[in-house]
């Protein structure tokens, strides 16, 4: 053999090699933007639910809320306007069991975007929540549902809505 056939058969397998390489660091870019966007979508969902929870614990910070939305002229439509008039609740209490809501929304929303992640177990008993939650066993959680869903997260709202028509 010489030594030209020799170089061409080197070079040829490290061309592979480069090929091989680019192809695995492509993958650990895709894998990597994955990642951030998972993270940045965790941040936002965490911080959103705490200061949803932090808005329904401080009676305070609700009263302030309800004062200046009434002097503005605010319209108490929607979850928090179907909890005054249907559940009875003082627009205070309203307001807080809104948020209140809002924040359980969000860990449910976290969750639903990695449902595929969660083994069968913890799968059927986050659905089994869902289902007691916005499904009618919970008649509270059930009427915020279905005064929020145009404001929530779309993909989420078609999970359950999809949980619903299955038997269970």
């Amino acid at each position: 053999m010489n030594w030209d056939a020799i170089a061409a058969i080197v070079q040829m397998l490290g061309s592979v090699a480069v090929l091989i390489t680019l192809w695995y660091l492509a993958l650990q870019v895709r894998h990597a933007r994955e990642q951030v966007a998972r993270s940045v979508a965790q941040g936002r969902t965490d911080a959103g639910r705490e200061l949803a929870m932090h808005q329904a614990s401080n009676q305070r910070g609700a009263d302030i809320a309800m004062r200046a939305n009434i002097a503005l002229g605010g319209q108490w439509t929607g979850a928090i306007g179907a909890l005054t008039s249907r559940a009875g609740l003082t627009l205070e209490d309203a307001y807080s069991f809104n948020q209140w809501q809002f924040a359980w929304w969000n860990y449910r929303q976290q969750v639903i975007e990695n449902i595929a992640d969660l083994p069968a177990g913890q799968r059927a008993e986050f659905d089994g929540g869902l289902r007691a939650a916005y499904g009618g066993r919970l008649p509270a959680m059930s009427l915020w549902f279905e005064h929020s869903r145009p404001y929530l997260n779309p993909d989420a709202v078609h999970y359950i809505d999809n949980l619903w028509a299955q038997p269970g």
